[in-house]
């Protein structure tokens, strides 16, 4: 399961707007970072006793208003108290890091002005969209791409991995990896099930990489009826973010359906020849001919393979602290820290010493 920390919310808009953007304002993108300028102008002086937010949006089409907006939420900012920053004559600047929308679409940008409480800036009074359209560079996949599921084993096939970034924009590492999701990804949050994953390391600016297939363990999701997604994602010093991403047409049914048995194809008895008056033997009549076809072997269900221990490189924060021994500030240290190419490595993480991760080994993976 992954959830970026930038959930999109129901947004509202509230009887009488308390605040409104001045020009000039607008954004710049610098990799994972936003930078945010605007001027504000207090409408009425309830405003003074909100708390406010400037978010920046990436939507599938342009929104006229409140109302319509929707897509994904790319940066927010708590903004200082209002008294410090409003009817200024000059705007003001802020940066913070930015979570892209995976996939190589044009979006239509926009700059809110929402109020509320932090993680919870629901209530738009104000919005921005800017007429150029916005399509972030990220590395991708491309050619063939394919799954196949043998034998407990996930074999995942893509052709080329690249960075369109420019020469020597290093990539995180990446990383390909199969999900389980109950609806077709769209390249925002998700929540969903872990299929098989393989790190593939970095890669620079405007390169490639010509992959082979990898043979990865399988881990079944849940009974039901799933949508497969191959997504490719890159480490982002807060985490893996989905920078691209292939819906697999056909869905996927956990545990696969039992064969149905061949139906059983009797062999007709001999014929019998009957007698001519004249006492010449007659020939026997032709039988019809009957092929039987011996049944075909049917693929057998995979077994389930599931590795109860945590993995330290794709674990969330209560996953990691539910593992006993585990604490709080351990598994953000792991968290700040990853990835890791193999247990050996949590020895850099502040607090974990090597006695207490001995401990631990039983119930982690990387």
């Amino acid at each position: 399961m992954n959830i970026s920390s930038l959930e999109n919310t129901p947004v509202r808009t509230p009887a009488i707007p308390l605040v409104g953007l001045a020009q000039p304002h607008g954004y710049r993108l610098d990799g994972d970072t936003a930078h945010l300028h605007a001027r504000l102008t207090v409408l009425a002086p309830a405003a003074y006793e909100r708390a406010w937010a400037l978010q920046l949006w990436a939507c599938p089409s342009a929104p006229t208003r409140a109302q319509e907006l929707a897509g994904h939420l790319v940066a927010e900012i708590a903004l200082p108290p209002l008294a410090e920053i409003a009817d200024q004559a000059e705007p003001f600047h802020f940066m913070t890091f930015a979570w892209p929308p995976a996939g190589q679409q044009e979006q239509v940008m926009a700059l809110v002005l929402a109020s509320g409480a932090p993680g919870q800036f629901h209530l738009i009074h104000d919005l921005a969209v800017y007429p150029c359209h916005q399509q972030f560079i990220q590395p991708r996949m491309s050619g063939a791409i394919d799954y196949r599921l043998e034998g407990g084993r996930a074999h995942l096939s893509v052709q080329r991995v690249e960075n369109p970034r420019p020469a020597g924009n290093q990539s995180g590492t990446l990383s390909l990896e199969l999900w389980a999701l109950s609806v077709p990804f769209t390249g925002g949050d998700f929540v969903g099930h872990h299929l098989a994953g393989a790190e593939i390391g970095s890669l620079s600016g405007q390169g490639e990489l010509t992959t082979t297939p990898f043979d990865l363990a399988f881990v079944p999701p849940p009974p039901g009826d799933w949508q497969l997604v191959l997504m490719l994602r890159e480490w982002a010093g807060g985490g893996f973010l989905t920078r691209d991403f292939t819906n697999f047409a056909t869905r996927f049914v956990w545990p696969p359906a039992p064969s149905a048995p061949m139906p059983t194809v009797e062999t007709p008895a001999a014929a019998v020849i009957p007698e001519e008056t004249t006492g010449a033997v007659a020939q026997a009549p032709t039988a019809p001919r009957v092929e039987v076809v011996p049944p075909v072997a049917s693929a057998q269900p995979m077994p389930v393979v599931s590795d109860p221990r945590v993995s330290v490189n794709t674990a969330r924060l209560e996953e990691l602290i539910a593992v006993k021994g585990l604490s709080k500030k351990i598994a953000e240290g792991i968290i700040k820290q990853r990835p890791f190419a193999s247990l050996d490595d949590l020895n850099r993480v502040r607090r974990l010493s090597e006695k207490h991760l001995e401990k631990l080994r039983s119930c982690l993976r990387v």
